[in-house]
């Protein structure tokens, strides 16, 4: 216990003296070896990149979508295509998310299900179907070992945070449930790891690795706006949507993703006994 409180209360230093933790990831914090070494249950670890994931999703969906659209930003399925100019909408953020994840070192997965999901490709079964229903009775997460990925996962709850996840899925064609209501539960979240226990530099890895993918994901967008064509188009810098025809650089997004996700999992961190 003497050493987990000297870890700590070095992190919480190490926090306060760099704001920009895990974003700029910086050199990795000395491992404690042998009798006495710290080592995090996957689930806590689970926990922690969930609520990063919550305060991304949320800036995102409210700061960007929901802003942009009343200055008539445009955010399409096909935000890809060459002929659309627009941005990703919230779930093909987290797609993107997930497909950089697959590209870094460390094995932590993600990807977004339902049981009414716009994209069949989306949609629960077996075992996640099960568990699916038991959260959205107690709207609690729910652990497990996968057998057939052989791979330890968490499903979290997904939730209409925002009237523009409410509108997008009620007005789609392809949606096969168009009565959703701010607040209700539209799927869950799911992460896979392969191990059961982490040491602090794999948590500070699978964290990095998740903020990575919403760096490359956010470039990305940008690049997008940067090519449109059209005679008005958004001024990228430090201005966001609510102040006008603007979107936020990387470092104005990344800097808000930090000042209010890094808290909450120190919070979490120091609450672990």
């Amino acid at each position: 216990m003497k050493n987990k409180n000297l870890f700590i209360l070095s992190l919480l230093i190490f926090v306060t003296l760099n704001v920009y933790l895990f974003v700029e990831a910086p050199s990795p914090l000395p491992e404690y070896t042998g009798k006495g070494a710290i080592v995090y249950s996957v689930e806590d670890a689970f926990r922690i990149v969930a609520m990063e994931n919550n305060v991304v999703r949320r800036l995102y969906t409210k700061e960007i979508v929901g802003e942009g659209i009343k200055r008539n930003f445009k955010f399409d399925e096909h935000w890809r295509n060459e002929s659309i100019e627009a941005g990703p909408l919230p779930a093909l953020f987290l797609r993107s998310v997930s497909s950089n994840l697959e590209k870094h070192s460390s094995p932590l997965g993600v990807f977004l299900g339902s049981d009414y999901p716009i994209s069949p490709s989306n949609k629960f079964s077996g075992k996640q179907q099960n568990l699916f229903n038991q959260i959205r009775k107690d709207r609690l997460p729910k652990f497990f070992f996968d057998d057939d990925t052989k791979r330890y996962t968490a499903m979290f709850p997904d939730f209409a945070s925002t009237i523009t996840c409410v509108n997008c899925h009620n007005n789609h064609k392809d949606s096969p449930k168009r009565d959703w209501e701010l607040g209700d539960m539209m799927g869950a979240t799911t992460w896979t790891y392969p191990s059961d226990s982490l040491s602090f530099q794999e948590v500070q890895e699978m964290v990095n690795a998740y903020r990575n993918g919403v760096e490359q994901t956010y470039l990305l967008y940008l690049s997008e706006v940067q090519g449109f064509k059209q005679r008005h188009k958004p001024e990228i810098g430090s201005k966001w949507p609510k102040d006008g025809y603007y979107i936020p650089e990387l470092k104005s997004f990344m800097d808000s993703v930090n000042i209010i996700a890094s808290p909450y999992t120190l919070s979490y961190l120091l609450s672990l006994k």
